[in-house]
């Protein structure tokens, strides 16, 4: 997988097929989910349930299996691989923006996951068609807690696996720690959301804006560092 990922890509001159193909994806991602979020302001709430669903698993799907089998958050930690600027630029540029895009990207895949569950808890289908409920939508405390020992379950049987697996590092570890923990965190401030906003419909709302705008920062972020790997500082020019 990884031979093939970077082989000569499409798009540019120093591009790898991975590359290439993750930068279009992340373009085409965030016009269906803004497209989408068009469709929720003109009350197409089927249309927009719909397509919000099957672009959400599509992207997330993607991107898990693209981050785990390029391991990019890793290779921020382990060094300069893929960067051929000056060190300066490598320090005060490129890593910020990568890192930043790495946050980005993990709160967007747990916000979409969030928000697929939140988008069936807080709406009603009447006569076929998808429209969001107003009142009060609260999560029960047993299965606030089943949800969480789901993700501790999930995170323990992931640790096992890198464990035995040959090319596992700490940072690999600690990457994937950080993912389980953070939807850990969202999850435990289900409480506290259901507090500010306790009215699903209007959490709905408020949290889309959110995620949509994530969305686009990680479509600037993908942007500035493929123009700074492939385009402006190439490892080899």
């Amino acid at each position: 997988m990884k031979e093939l990922l970077a082989k000569p890509g499409f798009l540019v001159s120093h591009g790898t097929i991975g590359a290439d193909t993750s930068y279009l994806l992340a373009v085409v991602f965030t016009v269906m989910f803004l497209y989408a979020w068009w469709l929720a302001k003109a009350g197409k709430g089927t249309k927009h349930h719909k397509l919000v669903f099957v672009s959400s698993a599509s992207m997330v799907i993607y991107f898990c299996a693209y981050y785990y089998a390029r391991q990019l958050g890793v290779l921020a930690l382990e060094g300069k691989e893929g960067f051929g600027g000056p060190e300066e630029i490598y320090k005060s540029v490129f890593i910020p923006v990568l890192t930043i895009h790495l946050v980005l990207v993990t709160f967007g895949l747990i916000m979409t996951l969030y928000m697929i569950n939140l988008g069936f808890r807080a709406s009603i289908k009447h006569n076929g068609d998808y429209a969001l409920k107003e009142g009060d939508l609260k999560i029960s405390p047993k299965s606030f807690w089943r949800v969480l020992l789901i993700v501790a379950g999930l995170w323990g049987v992931n640790q096992i696996i890198l464990s035995f697996a040959r090319d596992a590092s700490w940072q690999k570890s600690l990457a994937w720690g950080l993912i389980f923990a953070t939807i850990a965190l969202v999850i435990s401030i289900e409480k506290l959301i259901e507090k500010i906003l306790p009215n699903g419909a209007k959490r709905h709302r408020v949290l889309g804006r959110i995620t949509m705008v994530n969305f686009a920062l990680i479509l600037v972020t993908s942007t500035m560092t493929y123009l700074m790997l492939y385009v402006l500082y190439p490892a080899n020019p």
